[in-house]
């Protein structure tokens, strides 16, 4: 039955989606001590601070670090579902201020295909660089990717994800059905 669904996805997923199992993907600098990465429930946001270089115009703040139940890159594009990393300094090291960046395709009202904050990564505990689908505006298939770098221009991390058809992905819908919806 397993080979059967593989196959099944081999013949409707773009290429890229199995591009990505290369040994590039993540990508990790000596400069991070662990990543974490894969797919999350959202949560409503407990404040919004101003972010200029995104779309919104703001980053959502959550009251937690959210448990990511799915590890991987293959995302469904749904209302309520959330993806990216968690990204850990070595001891004794902290990233501040560092530039995170998103690229996604274009959104169809505005064109915009890259999003950019500040934020840091510290030794004491994960930060989290993720996103979550908010809007149906946001809700493009294709490659999403995530990176972070350090004022002196030195990358910390890049990792690409493929966002794909909610049908394609169930199990992971139907775990975050319910959770943030704006």
């Amino acid at each position: 039955m397993l080979a059967r669904i593989l196959f099944v996805l081999a013949l409707i997923l773009p290429a890229s989606v199995f591009a990505q199992s290369g040994t590039d993907n993540p990508r990790i600098s000596d400069g991070i001590a662990e990543l974490v990465y894969g797919i999350y429930c959202a949560q409503e946001p407990e404040r919004r601070d101003p972010a200029p270089d995104t779309a919104s115009g703001h980053l959502n703040i959550v009251p937690i670090i959210p448990d990511f139940q799915f590890r991987q890159k293959l995302v469904p594009a749904e209302i309520g579902i959330g993806f990216g990393v968690l990204a850990t300094a070595p001891l004794g090291t902290i990233h501040d201020p560092i530039t995170v960046t998103v690229t996604h395709p274009p959104y169809p009202d505005s064109g915009i295909e890259v999003e950019q904050w500040i934020s840091d990564i510290e030794d004491l505990g994960p930060s989290l660089m993720g996103f979550s689908f908010d809007t149906p505006n946001e809700l493009l298939l294709g490659e999403w990717t995530f990176s972070a770098h350090t004022l002196d221009g030195e990358e910390l991390f890049h990792i690409a994800f493929e966002v794909v058809q909610p049908e394609l992905m169930p199990q992971v819908v139907s775990t975050c059905l319910g959770s943030f919806m704006s």
